[in-house]
């Protein structure tokens, strides 16, 4: 891949992650990511947006300046209040767009999916794109999401994950940087940009193969776990008193269970259909056997209500409530 595709890339995800993914025609062709933009425009993943009828003198570089009219294809007439009649490029008062419409069609293209499995969950920021089955019984479901740093639109998708009850086999796309923001709903999720995994085409992300099955889960590496689950989901492991504890797989079900309950607290039945366990006499604290330290941190038995809690460390409360 060219140096120009890959910054064309890098430009188009810092478009999506704007509030309003449009930038001015100047910007456009005349800044620092003039190449990136040719090859976006080439490509077509850019659309017009609205001409704008005013715009920043290209003589004064001060006073705002009337457009008055169309000199060729090409340039302008402006009415500057200091230049008086200035000639100017067209793509003054041009502005571009994301075409969101268009372009999480070439995500689903990408990835092989049915238009008819997409679902936008939230306009125009959040999608669900569908499953794929790769392997025999390892479904994968992918989403999509804008400006993923901000905490509510992490807050909404880690919701609907929970609701949609995928969290322990979904990967999530994104425009924005990682790792995402410290106490980021998502931290413990597979979260892989876009600029790292592939580039944008006309119809078709083009995903890199080799890329498609790193894990991604969102640990920063510069910070030091103390007491947390964060990182029961995404690295199968808790850390107590900055010390990594791994867990099985039905350990990880057990905990992962009580993260995503709204409550954070179930009754045996709950947890041993949740765990996929056959065991006539299932007990969450045999499950645990060994690895009792990671029971007691984390796993409170309510003999009044006969249910197991999650006990929520200090260190996780901006996460989990």
């Amino acid at each position: 891949m060219s140096q120009a595709q890959v910054d064309a890339t890098t430009l188009f995800c810092r478009l999506l992650d704007l509030a309003k993914p449009e930038i001015n025609g100047q910007a456009l062709r005349e800044g620092r990511d003039k190449v990136a933009a040719t090859h976006l425009l080439r490509e077509r993943v850019l659309v017009l947006g609205k001409s704008l009828d005013w715009v920043t003198c290209p003589e004064c570089g001060i006073e705002t300046a009337r457009v008055v009219r169309e000199k060729s294809p090409d340039e302008i007439i402006l009415h500057c209040p200091e230049c008086i009649d200035v000639v100017a490029p067209r793509h003054l008062r041009e502005t571009y767009k994301v075409a969101l419409q268009k372009f999480i069609p070439s995500l689903l293209n990408g990835l092989e999916l049915s238009a008819n499995g997409m679902k936008q969950i939230e306009p125009d920021l959040i999608w669900r794109l569908g499953t794929t089955e790769k392997q025999r019984g390892k479904a994968v479901t992918w989403y999509f999401a804008r400006i993923l740093h901000r905490p509510e639109v992490a807050s909404r998708l880690r919701d609907q994950i929970a609701a949609e009850k995928t969290a322990q086999s979904c990967v999530i796309l994104t425009s924005s940087e990682v790792p995402l923001p410290a106490g980021s709903a998502l931290t413990e999720f597979d979260v892989r940009p876009l600029f790292t995994v592939g580039r944008v085409g006309q119809s078709k992300f083009e995903f890199f193969p080799d890329r498609q099955s790193a894990p991604g889960p969102q640990i920063r590496s510069e910070a030091v776990p103390g007491t947390t689950l964060r990182y029961v989901r995404g690295k199968a492991a808790a850390y107590i008193d900055g010390t990594e504890y791994p867990l099985e797989p039905r350990q990880q079900s057990i905990l992962i269970t009580l993260i995503d309950d709204l409550d954070h607290e179930l009754d045996k039945d709950a947890l041993k259909t949740a765990c996929g366990s056959q065991a006539q006499r299932f007990s969450p604290s045999k499950e645990f056997e060994r690895n009792p330290v990671v029971y007691k941190a984390f796993i409170r038995y309510l003999r009044d209500d006969e249910r197991y809690a999650l006990i929520i460390p200090d260190d996780d409360r901006d996460w989990l409530h």
